[in-house]
C-alpha cells in the first residue's frame, strides 16, 4: 500500500510593518493613482476594490489609509485646496488696494478652477458616498480654515476704515462665492450650454462680485 505524501501547507505572506514615513509616503502615491483614476475615467470608475488593485494591495489594507470612498475623496479635496490657497496668496503680489487685492482673489478663484475643471467637478459636483459622516468634518480642517479666513480678511478689507459686522461679512462672502461658483457650474459643468461672450460674461461676474461686496458691507 502506497502511502501518500500529504502536501505542503500554504505559508501566509507575512504581513507588511510600514513605518510612519513609508505610511505617509504610501497615502501620497494612492492619492495620486485616485487622482488619474478620477481624471481620466470619472468618478465612477474610482472604487476602493480598483485603487486596492492598481496599488498592488488588498482592500483591506487600504481601509488603514482610507476607512471609504468618500475619505478617499476628502484626501483628494484637501490637495486641491492646498493648491488653491497657494494660488490665492500669490494674486496679492504686487498690489496694495484692498479692491485690487480683492479683485485679484477674485481673478485667481476662477482661473484655478477653469484649468482644472476635472477637480471642479469632483468637489462641488460629486455625490457624497458611504455613511455620509466626515472622519474630520471639512470645516475643521487647517487648510480649509486658512481659505475661509482669507476671504474673509480680504473681503473686511474691502469696507475700509468702517468695521463690518460679522453678518454683513458672512453675507458678502457667500454672496460673492455663489456668483463665482455659479457661473463655473454653467461654464464646467454644462459645457455644450451656449454661452454669449463667455469672456465679456467673465469679465461680468468679477465686476459684480467686488461691486456686490462693497455694496453688502455698506449697507
Amino acid at each position: 500500500m502506497t502511502t501518500r505524501t500529504p502536501p505542503p501547507a500554504a505559508v501566509a505572506k507575512p504581513r507588511v510593518r510600514r513605518g510612519p514615513a513609508e505610511m505617509a509616503q504610501l497615502k501620497l502615491k494612492l492619492l495620486e493613482l485616485a487622482r488619474g483614476i478620477h481624471d481620466a475615467e470619472g468618478p465612477a470608475a474610482l472604487s476602493m476594490r480598483r485603487l486596492a488593485q492598481d496599488a498592488g494591495l488588498s482592500t483591506m489594507a487600504l481601509y488603514s489609509y482610507f476607512p471609504n470612498k468618500q475619505a478617499l475623496l476628502e484626501g483628494l479635496w484637501l490637495e486641491v485646496f492646498e493648491a488653491l490657497l497657494a494660488e490665492l496668496l500669490a494674486a496679492s503680489m504686487g498690489r496694495r488696494a484692498p479692491l485690487k487685492v480683492m479683485e485679484g482673489h477674485l481673478r485667481s478663484f476662477l482661473a484655478f478652477w477653469e484649468a482644472r475643471p476635472e477637480q471642479f467637478r469632483m468637489i462641488y459636483m460629486s455625490t457624497p458616498q458611504g455613511d455620509g459622516k466626515e472622519a474630520v468634518p471639512m470645516k475643521d480642517q487647517p487648510v480649509y480654515r486658512q481659505l475661509i479666513q482669507l476671504e474673509r480678511e480680504r473681503v473686511a478689507a474691502c469696507a475700509g476704515t468702517t468695521e463690518p459686522s460679522e453678518v454683513r461679512l458672512a453675507e458678502a462672502s457667500a454672496l460673492s462665492l455663489i456668483k463665482l461658483v455659479g457661473y463655473l457650474l454653467v461654464v464646467l459643468g454644462m459645457p455644450r450650454y451656449p454661452l454669449p461672450e463667455r469672456m465679456q460674461l467673465r469679465e461680468r461676474v468679477i465686476a459684480d462680485s467686488l461691486h456686490g461686496i462693497v455694496k453688502t458691507l455698506a449697507s
